[in-house]
C-alpha cells in the first residue's frame, strides 16, 4: 500500500472557501506549570455533538484557561468521544458554523488539515476506511461539501524526528519542528485511507485508493516513504488535481 501526504495547490483553479467557526472548543492552557507555556492545538472533530454535556457552555467560547480547567473539561468530553481519542488544549468539535461561498472542486482543503468534499466525491469515496462525512451549518444556503471527520493515527517515524525534548509532564506538549524529510512509521499504519498523524496532527495522509481516484481539487500528493524502505528521488511521485 502506498500513502501520501495531501496538501493544498500552490495554484487555486477553485474559488470555494468557507468562514465559521465550531460551537465548542476545550481551552487553550495558560502558562501551564510544567513548561509555562501558552498554548493551544489545532485539532478538530466535527463528527463529536456536545449536545447536552454538562459544562458545555463553558466550551462555547475560544480562551486559555488554567491547567486544571484544561484538564476537568477534558475528561468530561471524553464521554463524549471514542476510545483513545487525542484531546489537547484547544481543540474544537462540531460541525463548521458559517458561510460558504465560490465553486468547489470534489476535494477541497482549505488548510493543511481540513478536508472537504462534494457529494459526487464522496459516492466516489464510499466504503473507504475513514471517510465520516459532517455537512456544515450555513447561513442562507444548503453546503455545497461536507467536511471530513479525520481521526488522529499512525506516526511519524522517529528515527526521522531525531532527539527532541522530553513532553511536558503536566500539559503533555512537545517542543520539536517537522523537519525537512521524514515519512512514515510502517510499525503504526492504521487500517484506514484518510487520516491527520497523530504525532504531527497538521499533516494528512490518504492511501493509494483515494490518490488513484483523481478527484479535482486545488490540492496536490506527494508520496510518503516508510521507514526502512529506500525510494530513490525518481520514486517519489508528485501529482496534481488543480483542474
Amino acid at each position: 500500500m502506498r500513502y501520501y501526504e495531501i496538501q493544498p495547490s500552490d495554484t487555486a483553479t477553485w474559488t470555494g472557501t468557507i468562514e465559521g467557526a465550531r460551537q465548542w472548543s476545550l481551552p487553550g492552557v495558560e502558562d501551564c506549570p510544567g513548561c509555562h507555556e501558552t498554548w493551544a492545538g489545532s485539532v478538530d472533530y466535527p463528527a463529536v455533538d456536545l449536545t447536552g454535556l454538562e459544562a458545555a457552555h463553558e466550551l462555547e467560547d475560544a480562551r486559555a484557561a488554567p491547567y486544571a480547567d484544561y484538564a476537568r473539561l477534558a475528561e468530561l468530553v471524553r464521554t463524549r468521544c471514542p476510545p483513545g481519542t487525542q484531546l489537547p488544549p484547544g481543540t474544537s468539535f462540531g460541525p463548521l458554523v458559517g458561510r460558504a461561498r465560490g465553486e468547489w472542486g470534489q476535494l477541497t482543503l482549505t488548510d493543511p488539515w481540513t478536508a472537504w468534499a462534494r457529494p459526487d466525491a464522496l459516492a466516489l469515496l464510499e466504503g473507504l476506511r475513514g471517510i465520516t462525512p459532517v455537512w456544515p451549518v450555513l447561513h442562507g444556503r444548503q453546503a455545497p461539501v461536507a467536511e471530513l471527520h479525520l481521526s488522529l493515527a499512525g506516526g511519524l517515524a522517529v528515527d526521522c524526528i531525531g532527539p527532541t525534548p522530553p513532553a511536558c509532564r503536566v500539559c503533555g506538549r512537545e517542543d520539536w519542528r517537522l523537519p525537512g524529510d521524514y515519512w512514515l512509521d510502517p510499525e503504526q499504519l492504521p487500517e484506514l485511507d484518510i487520516f491527520r498523524i497523530a504525532n504531527a496532527p497538521t499533516l494528512i495522509v490518504v492511501s493509494e485508493h483515494i490518490a488513484e481516484l483523481g478527484l479535482t481539487g486545488d490540492y496536490r500528493l506527494s508520496e510518503l516513504r516508510t521507514s526502512g524502505t529506500a525510494y530513490s528521488q525518481a520514486d517519489l511521485s508528485l501529482y496534481r488535481f488543480d483542474a
